[in-house]
């Protein structure tokens, strides 16, 4: 059985090759030259910290992940 990768066009529904479900959140990421409305697939997302110099309580080490509905949100793509 193929794999069928989760795209915007069947709503980010997808199988892996096994056959278990690979779901995505289908989001808005904004609008084309046209004006038509561009959806993406999002999933979750790796941010590192961006630590100033004079924050001495902030960890540069540290890490979190977002949920896709902030990614797409703060449409950080």
């Amino acid at each position: 059985m193929a794999a069928i990768p989760p795209v915007s066009i069947n709503k980010c529904h997808g199988t892996y090759a096994d056959g278990s479900v690979n779901n995505k959140f289908y989001c808005k990421k904004g609008y084309d030259e046209n004006g038509d409305v561009i959806y993406t697939c999002a999933t979750w997302r790796k941010f590192r910290v961006n630590c100033p110099k004079v924050n001495f309580l902030c960890s540069a080490q540290s890490e979190a992940w977002v949920a896709a509905a902030t990614v797409c949100r703060l449409r950080l793509f």
